[in-house]
Order: structure tokens, then sequence, then C-alpha cells
């Protein structure tokens, strides 16, 4: 496969002398060229409010707005784009449902899995919810059959891939288990977006929550799938552009996907995603997993083979993140020097501390990869990884 990293100008970087190897992207994804111009020349050329002016930048910004989202709705398989709302990102997302699902969720259970982010277990404990989490085995495969729906279960909300061990999740034989009780399903997709490709109709669920900036797009940009079975939900915020009509007795709202896009949204980055869409389906999914694939199966194996290192998690299909440890050296001071070689890769509790206590570890270093990188970085990883031991042995 290609080599991507010219297309993407940050990577020319030099860190402390060497040569970038970006190992980061569960956090953020770096942007190609494309994208960055696209935001540009939006402030350069067309920058406007959308939906509520009828002059010329204002009808070109809201045509361009809405084709990003019909980009969306496309890419990942949804009946129409109506049913995209745009958020700040997966976290905002999760809490708009949350907020709206409040007086449904209050006092009853929310199902989720044993290796959620925060973002997908504190909106629903502040939402009134109680939070059960599914099961994990010693490879950290979810157990199916420790999966307790009861009448007090009113949503499954689970990651389809985890951002600290990359195990990708059966969200559609989930999906199908909680259809028999009649239960929605919330899908966390900011780990599995850029590296899969997601067909909301064929997973069933009736949300699913992205992030842009995981995706090569802009930051502070996220998308919200919501079927039409919850399309008439209570907004979670209010203000300009959702209203039908306001009075000081009561208001009406509009339609989806405007009735959940109060105030002024974030234009040049739902533009950016639009632009990121059409960066990965000029690639092809199919292509960019395959290379991924090939990227992360020799990372995890040379791992592997290094003595004193632990690997976490080993499901039938990973992508995305390796969390590993080296003994008897604190994560943090991996992190610190493999940076000074170059390797930017994060440290600690990944904002999964129910994940640490399961694994019964304060943190880890976790590589998470992305279509630009290449065997050539995993190698610079591991030196690093060496050099790391030799300093402490």
């Amino acid at each position: 496969m290609t080599d991507f990293r010219d297309d993407f100008p940050i990577l020319e970087k030099k860190v402390y002398g060497k040569r970038l190897v970006y190992l980061d992207n569960a956090a953020t994804t770096q942007k190609p060229d494309c994208v960055i111009d696209t935001i540009s020349d939006f402030y350069r050329t067309e920058n406007s409010n959308i939906h509520r002016g009828v002059h010329y930048l204002s009808e070109l910004s809201s045509e361009k707005y809405e084709q990003a989202r019909k980009k969306v709705s496309d890419f990942i398989g949804a009946r129409d784009p109506g049913e995209v709302t745009f958020t700040s990102g997966t976290t905002d997302s999760i809490n708009q449902v949350a907020l709206s699902l409040a007086p449904f969720l209050k006092g009853n259970e929310v199902l989720v899995s044993g290796m959620e982010h925060h973002s997908n277990i504190v909106p629903w404990q502040l939402a009134g919810a109680k939070v059960k989490a599914i099961q994990l085995d010693d490879d950290c495969n979810l157990l199916m059959d420790s999966i307790d729906i009861t009448d007090k279960t009113k949503l499954v909300a689970i990651s389809h891939a985890s951002n600290v061990l990359g195990c990708v999740n059966k969200i559609k034989e989930i999906t199908e288990i909680a259809k028999d009780y009649d239960v929605p399903v919330l899908v966390d997709a900011a780990q599995s977006i850029q590296h899969l490709s997601l067909d909301v109709k064929d997973i069933g669920c009736d949300f699913l929550a992205v992030s842009g900036h995981k995706m090569y797009a802009a930051t502070g940009i996220g998308m919200l799938y919501t079927s039409d079975r919850f399309s008439d939900l209570i907004p979670a915020r209010g203000g300009g552009g959702m209203i039908d009509k306001v009075s000081f007795e009561e208001s009406t709202y509009l339609e989806p996907p405007l009735r959940y896009e109060a105030g002024t949204p974030h234009i040049a980055g739902a533009i950016s995603v639009g632009a990121a869409i059409d960066y990965l389906q000029n690639i092809g999914m199919s292509n960019i997993k395959k290379h991924e694939h090939d990227v992360y199966s020799y990372a995890k194996d040379r791992l592997l083979e290094m003595d004193g290192v632990d690997v976490y998690g080993n499901t039938d299909e990973m992508c995305g993140s390796i969390s590993f440890n080296l003994a008897g050296i604190h994560h943090y001071d991996v992190g610190l020097i493999l940076d000074k070689m170059g390797v930017a890769v994060r440290t600690g509790h990944h904002c999964a501390q129910p994940l640490m206590e399961i694994l019964g570890i304060g943190g880890t270093v976790r590589a998470s990869f992305a279509l630009y990188n290449t065997r050539e970085d995993v190698d610079q990883l591991i030196e690093g990884i060496k050099k790391v031991e030799m300093m402490y042995n």
C-alpha cells in the first residue's frame, strides 16, 4: 500500500532531531492537506452562518454543511441524512442522548461493557441511571453469556472498539440480543469509524456516536446517528435554529436533524468531516483496513516476542490501539523516554479506570495506529523500548 505520510504535513516535523513517529491516534488523528485546505478555504472564501440567511455566502455555507451531513449519512449507511446530527464530538453525542432519555433512564439500568471510556459511563450516571457492565474474560472478550437484560435495563451502550486495548466488540450480536428485549442500543464508534466500514442498518443500532477528529477531520465536531425510531426525542439543547414557534408559554421544535442543533454549529468542522470522508473513500476503507491490519499485527507480534513486555487484550478482531507495560518501569517514564526518541505514545489510564481495575494495573503505555503508520514506525517504537529497558537494567 502507498505510504500516505506525505499527505500529512505535520509528519514532516522533527522531534528532538528525530523522525516523528506519531502513535497517539486514538487520542486524535493528524490531518491531511485536503482537510486543512478545506478548513482554510471555508474561512477565506465562504464563511457565513447557515440556514438563516438569504444572501449568497449563507446559502453557499448552508449547502456545503448539508452536503457534509449527506456524506456522513452515506458513510455510515443511514437511511436518510436527517438521521445525522452534528455535535461537538462523541462525548457530546452521548451526553445529548443521556439528557434526552434522562426521564426514561432515571432509576433504571444502562448496560455497558467492562472496557468503556468514561464518556460512556459518566453521562448515564448523571442521567440518574445505574451502570452495569458486561464481564470480560482473561483475553478481554466480552462474556456474551453474562449479558443480563432485565426489566430495569433501558439502554445498552457499547463501544465498538476499545480505546485502550483495540478489542473489537461484537456489536451486531449484542444489538440482536437487546432487540429480543426491545431495549435500544447506542454504539460508541469513536475508535472504529476510521478503521472499519460501518453500516448502522446492518448493525441495527438506535444511536451511533463518532468524533470527526478521530477520522482525520477537525477537532470540536462530532456526529450522532439517531434512528427514526427515536426521531421525536426531546432536544437536549435549546436555542436558535431548532425551533418552529416560540412563545412565553411554550415552544415547538423543527423536525430532525435541526431540532437537535441549537445555536451556531461548528460549520467549518462539519465541512472538514466531508473532506475527510472523501479522502478515506478515495483510498477505500477495505484498503485502509488491510494496511492497518498489517502494521497492527506486526507491532503486536514484535511486542509479544519481547521479554519483560506485557501486552493486554487478545480478541478475535482488534484494531487501532495496543496497550502494554514494561516490567518494573512506570508507564509514564516509558512515555517520556520514547518521546525523546521521536515516538509519540499515550500513557495513563486512558479515561478507562474501571478497565484498569479489572486488569489490576494503574495504567499502560498505548500505541495507536492510523493509515499513515508503517512498519518502519513500529521498528522505531521497538528500538525505543529496547533503549528504555537498557536505561533501567
